[in-house]
């Protein structure tokens, strides 16, 4: 069974699109976003195992969205949808699972459902390879976080965050507009934003550099980092090091 998000800025071309994948079997719709951040929210709630994205869409384009998919939802296969002719698009289906021409036409959506219930293993992770290649390609980096309050998806930049930590299997990301809860782990936030200024400290927490305003000693060589906020942050003693070099600290 294919569970499939449907993920384009315009209505028409969801409920038209909704409707030819409505007409063939094992497909099942689990949801719709009318934008990439909406995108970005579903997908990690829904776990569809197919989205289909419009490649342009208002805001955050899907490139830019599948860029960040990729790191929420890794294994799920992404099928574009554009307006461009085929010869126009060739440079990124050679990375896509898939594409879709706009106009949909019936015949190209049973193709397209066809290949994606043939996808197994070692192919699978191939096609995931490829589209990782190609959004790589796009060289699209995105400085901003989604993270959800009330039900609402919001892009904080990673300027803006103070520290992120877990407890009890839940993250929350403290920034300086107040908390908001992050759907993934804090292993695969730590991945995220490597080559930036926040850095894992402990195995519960991850910090700005940039807000940190004091270093405390603590036992037996441990210590503690005062950010903004006055909140103090255990340093795990197998990190002590690393976490002095970064801040200039001998």
């Amino acid at each position: 069974m294919l569970s499939i998000l449907i993920v384009d800025d315009e209505r028409p071309a969801r409920d038209e699109l909704k409707y030819l994948l409505s007409l063939e079997n094992d497909v099942e719709i689990v949801g719709e976003a009318d934008s990439g951040a909406a995108a970005i929210g579903l997908a990690a709630q829904l776990k569809a195992n197919v989205i289909f994205m419009d490649v342009q869409m208002r805001g955050m384009d899907g490139l830019e969205t599948a860029a960040i998919l990729r790191t929420i939802v890794p294994e799920t296969m992404l099928v574009f949808a554009t307006a461009y002719d085929e010869y126009a698009v060739r440079a990124f289906t050679v990375g896509a699972v898939d594409y879709l021409l706009k106009p949909f036409e019936r015949e190209r959506v049973q193709m397209a459902i066809e290949r994606l219930k043939n996808y197994h293993g070692d192919e699978w992770r191939a096609a995931i390879g490829r589209v990782d290649t190609a959004l790589n390609k796009s060289k699209i980096v995105v400085q901003k976080l989604p993270v959800e309050k009330n039900g609402k998806i919001i892009m904080v930049h990673y300027n803006d965050l103070i520290y992120v930590y877990t407890q009890k299997g839940t993250v929350t990301v403290v920034t300086i507009y107040g908390e908001f809860s992050y759907a993934s782990t804090l292993t695969e936030l730590e991945e995220r934003l490597a080559q930036t200024n926040l850095v894992r400290v402990h195995k519960s927490y991850i910090v700005n550099m940039d807000k940190v305003k004091e270093v405390v000693p603590w036992f037996k060589g441990t210590y503690w980092l005062k950010v903004e906020g006055d909140v103090e942050i255990p340093i795990s003693k197998s990190r002590v090091r690393e976490i002095k070099n970064i801040l200039g600290l001998k």
